[in-house]
């Protein structure tokens, strides 16, 4: 086994997208124009700020100083736009309006998110948290950050979120994940207080009414006492609806200008109408769209490299030859990113989270999401099952074949199934274990192999006894392998000349389909984060900061490849490239070195 340097090339950062978590309207000091601001979440980078003219549509981008993006966006008064950031430092940052300078970032202690904010009636901004499940306060006059409690006794809610500052002397917001609830903090005693139904958030709060919603239904509260109202003053009658129709009938939040207009953004695109009863026009975000963090790779039958963001449920596609890349709109009405990607007869098949979502995509015709005819949502697997974490492939049927993981919440997975030719969906919830999300999956020429796991959406990893599953096609599970204690397969999973690799614990173990059992193991550092065919006698097994060439049919390493960083997503590409990303970066090992390889 040899180790090299330096055998890829870097080919382009094609995957460039918007994901704009959060709105706000200003009037600018600058020049007194109203602006849109746009908060803007950058997968793997660092997300910015989008003030949009609101009437002659010139954008200004402002980057924040640190952290990929923010939920939380609150204009204070026209002097500070206050930012409340995530996936992974909490910070609140405030930019001075004036002098366009951010202060000193606050850091929320122990915290990964800030949520959404709102401005209380005392004039502070509020903000709630992931996975402390706290409200915090800030004060954009002194820029202090205050802890003001954990807002649940049960250790198993992790987040506080949708504050509203709208009821005098009170901040109201919801939060779970083990059990929903509904809070109002009060101001003055700086204590918590449960109200209304759990499960339900809140809606609208006037003068008259706090109106809490859960689907169809509505609850009123007296905002002043919070004590029930009785549904008699006709209160859902006034409730206030604030909803633009889009071309293709199903409408979007609209946000109120200063001028009577209404404004509103969906996916890659925004609107400005004069009113909400014309249908708006939706143009693309008037700036350049930021690099991203490559989520998922895979060739089409010409060579072409296609991909997904890291956040924003877009995909892109990426010409070798030419070097010119496209990115889409929106793949489908709910918003995260698309996990499996699969090409069969032409057509693009995507599974998506958050809304469990199978989707068809023909490059070759017009782009028409909007209208759901190309890409074209097929049967969604929510609200069970929400997020794709085992990818798809194509089974030995011919169909797609892919992993999930349940709702937020909750330990569970299964397996879904795309027919190519009817498009109808299948789907076996439980395939293995009740309460283990399907991790990874693979396929050969006979059977549809899985791997479970302790994860989950929302909750932390539970370590469990994980499993791999063998499933024939029209028979389902046909054989399963628990794994040891503390051994935990993830997405790195690959089947190949009669063989299944799977990536436990700091080992490939290398299942062999004649017996029925895993009867080698390849020893790895820091574990394996992806793996797959490079050709019809090798594999790739993406390591840390290393690639490994196996010879699938020896379960032998045959040379190594110093990474330029960690590697998430790669496809072997019809021209014989072997394609893989670290965070926003396209790479390419060329086929002529992986036929020195092979050779």
């Amino acid at each position: 086994m040899s180790r090299e340097q330096n055998q890829f090339e870097l080919i382009g950062r094609p995957c460039r997208n918007f994901n704009i978590l959060a709105t706000a309207v200003m009037t600018d000091p600058l020049d007194g124009r109203e602006k849109l601001v746009l908060s803007n979440f950058a997968a793997g980078q660092t997300g910015n700020l989008i003030l949009i003219d609101t009437r002659s549509m010139e954008a200004e981008s402002i980057e924040l100083p640190g952290d990929e993006g923010a939920w939380g966006l609150v204009n204070w008064r026209n002097e500070k736009l206050v930012v409340g950031t995530c996936p992974n430092y909490a910070y609140m940052h405030a930019l001075d309006l004036k002098t366009r300078t951010w202060a000193e970032p606050l850091k929320a202690a122990d915290e990964k998110y800030f949520w959404d904010m709102a401005i209380g009636s005392d004039g502070n901004v509020y903000a709630g948290t992931w996975p402390g499940c706290s409200l915090y306060r800030y004060d954009p006059a002194l820029h202090t950050l205050e802890k003001l409690g954990r807002a649940s006794d049960n250790d198993k809610n992790l987040y506080s979120r949708y504050i509203n500052g709208s009821a005098p002397g009170y901040i109201l917001f919801t939060g779970g994940y083990d059990e929903p609830f509904l809070k109002a903090f009060h101001m003055e005693s700086g204590t918590f207080r449960d109200f209304g139904t759990p499960g339900f958030t809140v809606r609208e709060v006037t003068d008259e009414y706090i109106c809490t919603v859960q689907g169809d239904r509505f609850e009123f509260y007296h905002p002043q006492t919070l004590e029930p109202l009785p549904d008699t003053a006709g209160w859902k009658e006034k409730l206030t609806v604030l909803e633009a129709a889009l071309p293709n009938g199903k409408s979007c939040r609209a946000i109120p200008l200063a001028d009577g207009r209404y404004a509103g953004v969906r996916g890659q695109d925004l609107f400005i109408a004069d009113s909400l009863d014309e249908v708006p026009e939706l143009v693309r975000i008037p700036t350049e769209a930021p690099a991203t963090r490559i989520h998922t790779l895979v060739s089409d039958e010409a060579g072409g490299i296609w991909g997904a963001c890291g956040f924003g449920q877009t995909i892109f596609h990426y010409d070798p030859l030419t070097g010119s890349a496209w990115n889409s709109s929106s793949v489908c009405d709910s918003g995260g990113e698309v996990y499996g990607m699969v090409f069969v007869d032409g057509k693009l098949y995507l599974t998506a989270y958050v809304g469990g979502d199978h989707i068809v995509y023909d490059p070759a015709k017009p782009w028409d999401q909007l209208n759901n005819r190309n890409p074209q949502s097929l049967r969604a697997l929510r609200p069970d099952y929400i997020r794709p974490e085992g990818r798809s492939v194509i089974g030995p049927d011919g169909g797609i074949w892919t992993g999930w993981s349940a709702k937020y919440g909750t330990y569970a997975g299964a397996l879904s199934r795309i027919d190519p030719v009817t498009l109808e969906v299948d789907s076996w919830s439980h395939p293995i274990a009740n309460d283990q999300q399907v991790a990874g999956v693979a396929a050969d020429d006979r059977y549809v192999y899985f791997t479970t796991n302790g994860g989950a959406s929302g909750l932390p990893y539970r370590d469990v006894i994980c499993h791999f599953g063998v499933w024939e096609p029209g028979k389902g599970l046909v054989h399963e392998t628990r794994f040891a204690a503390g051994v935990r397969p993830g997405s790195a999973i690959a089947a190949m000349c009669a063989k299944v690799f799977v990536k436990a614990g700091s080992a490939i173990l290398v299942f062999d389909r004649a017996r029925f059992r895993f009867e080698q193991s390849i020893p790895v550092e820091g574990g394996c984060s992806w793996m797959t065919a490079a050709g019809p006698d090798l594999l790739a097994a993406f390591c840390g900061s290393r690639l490994l060439f196996i010879d699938p049919h020896s379960a032998v390493v045959i040379r190594t490849v110093e990474l330029p960083g960690s590697v998430r997503a790669a496809t072997y590409t019809a021209t014989g490239d072997l394609a893989f990303a670290v965070e926003e970066a396209l790479y390419r090992v060329p086929s002529g070195f992986l036929q020195s390889v092979r050779s």
